[in-house]
């Protein structure tokens, strides 16, 4: 066994010893051979700097076209997305007319997705990714990542509504009766399809009831003109839902109010 560990310390040791020495040299052929051997053994993170040698040498050559392509390729296959984004994006910058722009767009696009981050974090990233993939299938409109690039944007818009609905509850959960009710609008703007839609309507109805009965006498006859109207809006579009008792108790509540004489 001693034998064996030996043989194989002298083995890497001479591995290094040869990648070091090319890596040094100015030997640009050699550079490019081992730095493609290396990505071919699926060795990333050794090849980089071979790669970013050769590009630098001869950016607008043949080998420099394919050096620069696979430090993106190897950045994305180590997982490091803010690297490869920057070589793929660039790529197609550097060499538009390439077969493989097509390929770096859209894993440009994959490295923004992921860097999408978690739901209850800032979304601008996720923003960033949908922008990408938009601009995939605008430019290439027949290809066959269309189907895979619309089923990546289906769950990052869902994301963002799952975002915007959290800011919701957030406002409605800490009685921001006001912010409420303009975010809960909002949402049912931009949202009008969303899973979340009763929901967000309830929240609606609910903090503007709340604000009509907490408000100054100069604003409560509007106010609760406003959550009227709301639940005759709602109750077009949700005939069976289970907060209708609820709200119309809000209802009762609010026709009891006395609305101060020089409001009248």
């Amino acid at each position: 066994m001693k034998w064996i560990f030996l043989l194989l310390t002298i083995i890497t040791l001479g591995s290094c010893n040869s990648y070091n020495r090319i890596l040094k040299s100015d030997d640009y052929e050699a550079k490019f051979n081992e730095a493609n051997r290396l990505y071919d053994s699926e060795k990333y993170e050794r090849c980089v700097a071979l790669y970013e040698q050769v590009y630098q040498r001869s950016p607008r050559s043949p080998q420099g076209e394919v050096a620069f392509y696979r430090l993106g390729k190897a950045c994305f296959a180590v997982e490091d997305w803010y690297l490869a984004s920057y070589y793929l994006a660039a790529f197609q910058t550097k060499f538009p007319y390439s077969p493989k722009v097509e390929e770096t767009t859209f894993l440009a696009a994959v490295c923004a997705v992921q860097n999408s981050p978690e739901v209850s974090l800032d979304q601008h990233e996720t923003e960033v990714a949908l922008n990408e993939l938009q601009n995939f299938v605008t430019r290439f409109p027949n290809s066959e990542l269309l189907d895979t690039c619309n089923a990546i944007m289906d769950k990052l818009r869902y994301k963002l509504e799952t975002k915007d609905m959290m800011t919701v509850r957030l406002y409605s959960k800490t009685e921001n009766y006001r912010a409420a009710v303009v975010s809960g609008e909002q949402f049912l703007d931009n949202y009008p399809r969303s899973v979340y839609r009763e929901e967000a309507w309830a929240i609606l109805m609910r903090n503007s009831y709340y604000l009509a009965n907490n408000s100054v006498d100069s604003k409560i006859e509007e106010r609760i003109e406003k959550t009227k109207e709301r639940f005759t809006i709602f109750l077009v579009e949700f005939p069976n839902s289970n907060y209708l008792r609820e709200f119309e108790g809000y209802i009762e509540k609010l026709k009891k109010i006395d609305i101060p004489v020089s409001n009248k």
